[in-house]
């Protein structure tokens, strides 16, 4: 499971800001997790407490925002595409070949106490 260790990181990252802004803890925190990111939401927020204990991040609520993947179809324009479909247009099965979102994973919001 490798959440764990994407876990780490945001924990890493949030200490960073913490000790820059000058707060004692982080009480919430919100990422931004893209549906092609090959990270599972929901892995990341049963891994998230464990790895939390004994630091500032203690005890923070985690919110994870989920960012659809979007792909541009030559005939139809931006369209959310399917982890099943690839990136294809779900409307005329078209190659969409670049993905323009939907591949984040990012710290969006700290809550500094």
């Amino acid at each position: 499971m490798h959440e764990a260790s994407v876990a780490l990181d945001l924990i890493r990252v949030a200490q960073d800001v913490l000790r820059e802004h000058g707060g004692v803890r982080v009480t919430a925190l919100t990422v931004r997790l893209g549906q092609w990111s090959a990270v599972v939401p929901e892995a990341l927020s049963a891994a998230f407490p464990a790895c939390a204990q004994g630091t500032p991040l203690a005890g923070a609520a985690l919110s994870i925002v989920r960012v659809p993947g979007v792909g541009e179809c030559p005939t139809h324009g931006l369209v959310e595409l399917q982890l099943m479909r690839g990136l294809r247009c779900p409307l005329c099965d078209a190659p969409t070949p670049k993905l323009l979102q939907g591949d984040e994973l990012e710290l969006d919001e700290l809550e500094l106490a």
